[in-house]
């Protein structure tokens, strides 16, 4: 059935080819035989490739299977908010394009070298994660670029607003020098700054920001159109303002930059040994043909399984080292509520998961529930219990099943595989093939027949043996040795039986992934103080040019620190709502649900600032503090570095740790001492 599959695989692929050229032709030629329409000459295989492009978006989008495709890389790349429709379609379809190519490139060549549904299955699934790493690449690329651009347009910006101190010719002007990303993000502030409205389409802006800074320079320049910049003896607010997101900007582009030369090609290193895998067997085969026994045996297969889910954790742990993404913690994050649907929809499930969930004022419920509000996690306590409950079956279902196949496959070798007898065999020849092969359906036949035998012990096994062979002595060397080669064979076949050990090996790794969604959690809860720390040095930058404005209060700058938050939003939110029944109250609820020391030392100066002080008191040393929390960033950054660097080093280089000594020196030097153990028993 695999030859099959490759064949029809191969003329597929040769068919889609053939209609792809045809149709080519066809356009071409259909295009130039008019030789009165417009742009006929122009036609080239750039406008013909955006014309493919966006009739297969329309197509793909239209089926079921590649629909969910399309669409999930669609979002991934439209959070940037970088392109318009039509470029967005397009930037789709190559990445679908490219990474079709990939998959249906390596499918076939496995196919063809090695035809196996287990290594169709490992090398698929390498495949499906190198089109992570491709997709990454390219979000990570129209990242890099974006940000560059948008230095570059500040500081136009800049110089274009100290020649007219107009906010929106400022704007204007820098467009026709911004790069091709940053001009759409640059019209946008230009039509927010034009509009009837401004500060209803800077909320629209805000929401599909694709970064932070956009929002600080399209709300400071929102404010200072509506009131004017303040100039003092220190300069202009507004000024100071773009200072400190260059700032900001130059040290986030730096980390990026290192992050990115510290972590090249280490993701796709780490997926090597998938693809690296079935070239060593084939070679060690060829070379060594005894260590056909270990890779069919169920110790070769525990460390094929080993080593490719090594591979496999190095890949996601490097990749989540590799994430530089700005936070997206809003509530209004579109999700399939599958749990939900599973609750209500299976019989008994709800009263089993209830069961296991920790009740209401226990203290395990309450950590559970804090733990998930700090991972601002949208997950309740009930469904956090059915992922821990289905990722437990599977993974004791899992690995039961793994341990039932590798017994299973250890049978079918012993009784099946064709091996010679040493480890110095080298290159077989199609004689003594044919003699192994042979003694392999001899061997085999003798312990179908051993199975139903009664009452069997080695003698009436010789006998057997003898019988068969056509040896009237018993003691004939022959018998000798097929009599302990066939009753080794006897012994593994004997043995290959779920033991009671595996089960239990499988029981305990199900209890083990029971604490995973929680790990899970609490490493997104430390990822989160990163984040903390960037969202307050952003506040500190508003407050330091919000301060200078007269008609600046505490109920303003909280608005404005809402609008501009994203971890701490919720929490605003609800102060901003109970803030007329008590100000002072309100900032001291918001003290009691946010413990992030520098953002709580924020709320204590607004607290001064309702009735004893002026805010541009309160906030009158925050230049210092906003340099004190840049340097203290700067440290951690390149500690960050550091780490993750030697981190992703070992972590990349485990996969071929593992693949080389697990998956070929070790057993060749197992295989070996025991080859060599045996000549030495035999002279």
């Amino acid at each position: 059935m695999i030859q099959w599959l490759t064949y029809i695989a191969i003329v597929g692929f040769v068919v889609l080819l053939g209609i792809y050229i045809i149709g080519k032709k066809r356009s071409n030629k259909g295009k130039g035989t008019n030789p009165f329409d417009f742009g006929a000459t122009s036609s080239t295989w750039k406008v013909n490739s955006n014309e493919y492009a966006q009739t297969a978006y329309t197509q793909s989008i239209k089926t079921p299977l590649l629909k969910g495709i399309i669409l999930r890389i669609r979002m991934r790349i439209e959070t940037l908010s970088v392109y318009d429709e039509y470029t967005l379609r397009k930037e789709v379809m190559r990445i679908v394009f490219t990474i079709a190519t990939l998959i249906i490139t390596i499918v076939l060549a496995v196919l063809i070298v090695r035809p196996s549904w287990l290594i169709i299955f490992w090398v698929f699934l390498g495949v499906v994660f190198l089109a992570g790493v491709m997709l990454d690449f390219f979000v990570y690329r129209v990242e890099a670029r974006l940000l560059n651009q948008l230095k570059e347009f500040n500081n136009r910006f800049r110089y274009f607003y100290q020649q007219s101190k107009m906010v929106d010719e400022a704007v204007y002007e820098s467009i026709q020098h911004a790069g091709p990303e940053m001009r759409v993000q640059a019209d946008r502030i230009y039509h927010i700054l034009t509009n009837v409205d401004p500060e209803a389409e800077l909320a629209k802006y805000e929401e599909v920001a694709p970064s932070r800074f956009l929002k600080i320079i399209a709300g400071l320049a929102v404010l200072v159109k509506d009131q004017g910049d303040v100039i003092n003896e220190r300069g202009s607010a507004f000024l100071k303002g773009l200072t400190g997101v260059n700032q900001e900007l130059n040290s986030e582009i730096m980390y990026r930059s290192k992050l990115t030369y510290k972590m090249r090609g280490l993701t796709v290193l780490s997926l090597i040994p998938i693809f690296g895998a079935l070239p060593i067997q084939n070679w060690a085969i060829s070379t060594f043909p005894v260590m056909k026994t270990f890779y069919e045996s169920r110790v070769g297969f525990l460390a094929e399984v080993l080593v490719y889910g090594i591979s496999l954790l190095s890949y996601f742990l490097i990749r989540k080292m590799r994430e530089i993404n700005e936070a997206k913690y809003q509530a209004t994050t579109k999700r399939y509520k599958w749990e939900k649907w599973t609750l209500e929809k299976v019989p008994f499930l709800k009263a089993i998961v209830n069961g296991f969930t920790p009740t209401y004022f226990s203290k395990e419920h309450f950590k559970l529930k804090k733990l998930l509000k700090d991972a601002n996690s949208p997950l309740k306590i009930e469904w956090l219990t059915l992922h821990r409950m289905l990722l437990t079956t599977s993974g004791f279902l899992l690995l039961t099943i793994g341990f039932w196949y590798a017994h299973e496959r250890q049978e079918h070798s012993t009784l099946y595989s064709v091996v010679p007898a040493t480890l110095f065999a080298g290159n077989v020849t199609d004689e003594d093939y044919a003699v192994f092969e042979e003694q392999t359906a001899f061997d085999r036949q003798i312990i179908e027949d051993m199975r139903e035998m009664e009452g069997l012990s080695s003698e009436k096994l010789q006998a057997h043996i003898a019988a068969q062979l056509g040896i009237d002595n018993v003691r004939d060397i022959k018998i000798k040795q097929a009599t302990d080669r066939i009753s080794q064979k006897w012994l593994v076949v004997q043995n290959s039986f779920l033991k009671w050990w595996e089960v239990l090996v499988a029981i305990l790794a199900g209890c083990m992934m029971w604490m995973i969604p929680v790990w899970i959690l609490q490493f997104q809860r430390l990822l989160r103080t990163k984040d903390m720390e960037n969202e307050v040095h952003q506040y500190l930058i508003l407050i330091s040019i919000l301060k200078e404005f007269e008609r600046m209060s505490v109920y303003s700058i909280l608005t404005w620190l809402e609008r501009f938050g994203v971890v701490f939003k919720d929490p605003l939110q609800e102060v901003l709502q109970i803030y007329d029944s008590g100000p002072e109250e309100a900032l001291d609820e918001l003290g009691e649900q946010i413990s992030f020391e520098p953002f709580n030392q924020i709320i204590e100066r607004l607290k001064l600032s309702l009735i004893r002080i002026s805010i541009k008191e309160a906030f009158d040393d925050i230049d210092m503090e906003r340099e004190f929390y840049l340097e203290q960033r700067t440290e951690a950054n390149q500690r960050s570095l550091e780490e993750k660097g030697s981190w992703a080093n070992m972590l990349a280089g485990a996969p071929m740790s593992a693949l080389t000594f697990l998956y070929l020196v070790g057993p060749l030097i197992y295989s070996s001492v025991v080859e060599s153990k045996d000549m030495l028993t035999r002279l």
